[in-house]
């Protein structure tokens, strides 16, 4: 005949119990006090431990619980339970969802961070391409800095067009996804 539900349950307490505690104290009684394992030292039992109610509670230590906070305690499971690891709540979720968004976009802004940083190098050129023009025709035509103005704003220019075209062809190769 197998063992009920409560039986079974005992059985693994006593199991548990057993290879961690020394249960001779008990005297086969189902609870009483016996050496407590998380301080040292234990001269007298400490422990309180009731095997069909699988709970111990040290008075020394304040170590207490059930079943699985003793196999915790003892190194047989994990701390988290399946069920505390599964539920999370919305807000938890969000801020995962929320985090994680945060990460790919900083990866991303890594990614094309020298893109964006030579884009505005071309933007620059052509900037002070604008202003060099700019200060050539409010000289006028017949001042001698005006052509040397516009040579220098054709460079830059010119620059900003090679780098521009640098640029386009990297993105179009695929280098960057």
């Amino acid at each position: 005949m197998p063992p009920r539900i409560g039986e079974r349950h005992a059985l693994l307490d006593e199991s548990l119990f057993g290879r961690y505690l020394d249960l001779a104290p008990l005297r086969a009684r189902r609870r009483g006090l016996v050496r407590c394992i998380f301080h040292t030292p234990d001269r007298r039992g400490s422990l309180s431990i009731d095997l069909d109610k699988g709970v111990f509670n040290c008075f020394a230590c304040g170590a207490r619980g059930g079943l699985l906070r003793f196999a915790e305690l003892v190194g047989e499971r994990s701390k988290e339970s399946p069920r505390q690891r599964s539920y999370e709540s919305p807000l938890q979720q969000a801020r995962r969802w929320i985090l994680r968004l945060a990460r790919a976009q900083d990866a991303r802004k890594a990614e094309w961070l020298p893109l964006w940083l030579a884009a505005d190098y071309v933007r620059g050129c052509f900037n002070l391409a604008r202003e060099a023009r700019d200060a050539a025709t409010a000289l006028g035509p017949d001042d001698p800095r005006t052509w040397p103005l516009l040579e220098r704003a054709a460079a830059v220019e010119r620059t900003g067009l090679l780098i521009a075209a640098h640029l386009d062809a990297f993105v179009a190769e695929g280098r960057v996804s």
